[in-house]
C-alpha cells in the first residue's frame, strides 16, 4: 500500500511541476526538456521502491531540475543568443531552388528527406521550393514560390 501512496504522490508532484512551467516547453522539445523528462523517472524510481525511504530527496532533485530548466527558458527568453547556444539555430537546406550541400552535410539530411518533405508540402520539383529549413526542432520546413513570386530558373525533378 505505501507503493501505491509513493507512486499517486510522485504522479500529483509531477504533474504539479509539468502545469507549472506552461504547455510551452513541451510542445517541441529541446535537447533540455527530453533531459529533463528523461531524469524524472530516475530521482524518483528509489523513493517509489522504496530503496531510499526519503521521498524529499527526490521532491528536491525533480525541483532542481524543472527550476534549471525554467531559468534555462528565461534565459533563452531574455538573451537570444543563449537560446543559440541552448536550442540552436535553423539551418537553410534550399534556397531559391539549390541545395545548400555544405548545410545538407553538416546537418546530414539527404535529398531524399527533403523530397519527402517536399512531397507532403504538395511540391513536385526542387526549383519550385523557395527555402527549405532545418528548424531547431529537427522538422523540415518548406516553403514554395508563391504566385506573383519571381518564378524559378530551369527544372529539375528530384528522386
Amino acid at each position: 500500500m505505501e507503493t501505491v501512496l509513493r507512486t499517486g504522490f510522485v504522479y500529483l508532484f509531477v504533474l504539479f511541476v509539468l502545469r507549472l512551467m506552461g504547455k510551452r516547453e513541451f510542445s517541441d522539445l529541446s535537447p533540455v526538456e527530453l533531459i529533463m523528462l528523461l531524469l524524472i523517472p530516475e530521482l524518483f524510481s528509489q523513493g517509489i521502491v522504496r530503496e531510499d525511504f526519503s521521498m524529499t530527496n527526490a521532491v528536491i532533485a525533480v525541483s532542481t531540475l524543472a527550476g534549471l530548466v525554467f531559468v534555462a527558458s528565461a534565459l533563452t527568453y531574455r538573451f537570444p543568443r543563449f537560446g543559440d547556444l541552448v536550442h540552436g539555430r535553423p539551418a537553410v537546406l534550399v534556397a531559391r531552388g539549390e541545395p545548400v550541400r555544405e548545410t545538407m552535410d553538416r546537418e546530414r539530411i539527404p535529398i531524399d528527406e527533403i523530397a519527402s518533405q517536399m512531397r507532403m508540402a504538395g511540391i513536385e520539383r526542387l526549383e519550385d521550393v523557395k527555402w527549405a529549413v532545418v528548424e531547431t526542432s529537427g522538422r523540415v520546413s518548406i516553403v514554395g514560390y508563391r504566385e506573383g513570386d519571381v518564378e524559378p530558373r530551369t527544372e529539375r525533378t528530384v528522386r
